[in-house]
């Protein structure tokens, strides 16, 4: 029998044991020790030529010299740019006082010819800057005809790290832009990595430990069996309607030891990484025993046209429980291409454990308020590179004409549509393997997933089309419930079985709540009576009301759960499970305990 499928079966024992209860200290960390044994077990005989081999076999020993024929192959021709730099430099230092001369040798050259993007978003940026500052200090005292773009070592060191520390102090003031994307979650935990395992000053390797903390439990206290919780920047398709298909799910695998056995070369660098979650982050990310509230603030990425404000606050609310997690952002336009307003995530029916709805807005006017370029061009060039963009039928988007107000696990999601915008409906999606999808007289979709019961009540008419994803080649496998009134929305309701009773019991529930809505034109709103018996009301775009009391979210801390505390502008995180504690101050860069 292979390694691989040894450390696999070990891995599912431990696995099934972690459902009943969190495991002790040693326990987890020889279940993690088997985790990243089995991450990298794909790349110790692996004889292709890549970084993520290459790093590998230098780490392991295995093969030194077929490891530096490897690195000499891939510096050929290097290509990638930010996503060349940190994965090239990990193999580096992975490989630094085993590899040849002439290997070293060819590193050193890269960085000299080699001239690599810096790229426009966030997470473009800290894997730039990062692989940046350790290659400075790798290479100390070089005159700028030794470097790429012309700079000393000390100028790019000092450029390195003062972007570093700014954004770290952005994200710890006034919340990240870039906020909770599942498919760019391994971005920055590699820049961090980099900087944990491998800087040389001592504060900067103590900023990359404390934002790998600080990643990390941002996910642990959204996560659920693998999957990202929430309202998210950034999405892909099919991710967005496959969950455990985003990449941060195998990070969850790695670190909270949930989800799906993955060997995605994404992983690598943090399984041969000395890093260990900190105990008090596991039992967050595993702790489903009561239903809780997470509200966080982020920012909206940097507006350069058609706004007041350069980074206007998001504010996300989830509810999570043992079987499922609902969770929202307040809708508008808060990330450009691939925002994901709200969802309700389970833990049935893989790979299709979510519905969630969106308004497929695209216009020029959205990406002109985060990219420079002249607007007419705009749509083209976004669409050559992310070609669902202007697609009617996409799942990612956000739209100005789109708002929500969560309460708990009820949703109300109001649209108030201009004549002549770009698409001119909304749809929802509802996955092909629910084991109940009710069209009930009293107006309600009722849906069963296992244990997990969601309620949807759209306020206009509507009508379902049969859908396949693009790697379905039989059956559909979703439904589109789509409706083209401009004034539009609809209530979500989500119990379990363990919160309600039975199915039938939820559906009668919802029999006798229905909501009234008003639909004209500039005047969109709806007043609902929950389940529990909480009085709704919203206005769009803004106007939240909960049994008459006015909700102002502008209140809305940068984290605020039984979990995580912290004050918008403190520079500081702190963690509380039972009666441990954790804080990560980032202001005096120290970990407190």
């Amino acid at each position: 029998m292979k390694m691989s499928s040894i450390i696999l079966i070990n891995f599912l024992f431990l696995w099934n044991v972690s459902l009943s209860q969190q495991m002790s200290r040693e326990g987890y960390l020889k279940a993690y020790a088997d985790r990243a044994a089995y991450v990298t077990a794909a790349f110790d005989t692996a004889s292709n030529a890549s970084f993520n081999t290459i790093a590998t076999r230098y780490a392991h020993n295995s093969d030194i010299g077929l490891a530096d024929s490897m690195l000499l192959e891939v510096l050929k021709d290097p290509k990638g740019d930010m996503f060349w730099m940190f994965p090239c430099m990990n193999a580096y230092l992975q490989g630094k006082e085993k590899m040849s001369p002439a290997a070293k040798s060819a590193v050193r050259t890269a960085w000299k010819t080699y001239a690599p993007y810096r790229g426009d978003t966030e997470n473009h940026w800290a894997m730039y800057y990062a692989s940046l500052f350790i290659a400075a200090e790798q290479w100390p005292g070089l005159p700028g005809s030794e470097w790429y773009n012309g700079r000393s070592s000390d100028e790019n060191r000092m450029e390195a790290k003062e972007y570093i520390i700014h954004w770290i102090k952005v994200t710890t003031t006034i919340g990240q832009g870039e906020f909770d994307s599942p498919d760019y979650f391994p971005e920055y935990m590699n820049a961090m990595l980099l900087l944990a395992e491998f800087a040389q000053d001592p504060q900067m390797k103590q900023r990359g430990l404390m934002m790998l903390d600080y990643i990390l439990v941002d996910f642990a206290a959204e996560h659920l069996e693998g999957q990202y919780l929430g309202g998210f920047s950034r999405i892909y398709e099919p991710a967005v309607y496959k969950p455990l298909n985003s990449v941060a799910s195998a990070f969850a695998y790695l670190y909270f030891g949930t989800g799906q056995p993955s060997q995605t070369g994404w992983l690598t660098y943090a399984a041969l990484s000395s890093y260990r979650l900190p105990q008090i982050i596991y039992n967050i990310a595993t702790d489903r025993s009561r239903p809780y509230v997470e509200r966080e603030r982020k920012r909206v990425r940097n507006v350069i046209r058609f706004g007041e404000e350069k980074n206007p606050p998001v504010y996300k609310y989830t509810y999570i429980t043992k079987d499922y997690g609902i969770g929202s952002l307040q809708g508008g336009i808060l990330q450009p291409i691939q925002q994901h307003t709200w969802g309700v995530r389970y833990t049935y029916g893989y790979p299709y454990t979510t519905i969630f709805g969106l308004h497929p807005y695209y216009s020029s006017l959205e990406l002109g308020m985060f990219f420079p370029e002249e607007l007419k061009p705009l749509i083209a060039d976004v669409v050559a590179s992310k070609g669902t963009y202007n697609n009617p039928d996409k799942w990612t988007g956000s739209s100005p004409y789109e708002r929500t107000f969560q309460y708990l696990n009820t949703l109300v999601v109001l649209y108030d549509i201009a004549p002549g915008t770009s698409t001119g409906h909304i749809d929802g999606f509802f996955p092909a393997n629910l084991e109940q999808r009710l069209v009930d007289s009293s107006g309600w979709i009722i849906c069963k997933a296992g244990d997990t019961y969601v309620g949807w009540y759209p306020l206009q008419d509507y009508e379902w089309i049969a859908g396949k994803s693009p790697d379905q080649k039989e059956e559909n496998d979703f439904w589109r419930l789509r409706s083209h009134k401009l004034q539009n929305g609809y209530v979500i309701e989500v119990r379990s079985k363990s919160e309600i009773g039975s199915f039938e019991t939820f559906a009668g529930r919802l029999r006798s709540h229905v909501p009234k809505g008003v639909l004209s034109p500039g005047a969109v709103s709806v007043r609902y009576t929950t389940l529990d018996n909480e009085k709704m009301f919203f206005a769009f775009p803004d106007i939240r009301k909960l049994n008459g009391k006015t909700i102002d979210l502008s209140k809305t801390k940068l984290f605020d759960s039984p979990f995580l505390h912290a004050e918008v502008g403190s520079e500081m995180l702190s963690l509380t499970y039972k009666n441990l504690r954790r804080v990560l101050d980032f202001k005096n860069l120290r970990i407190v305990e």
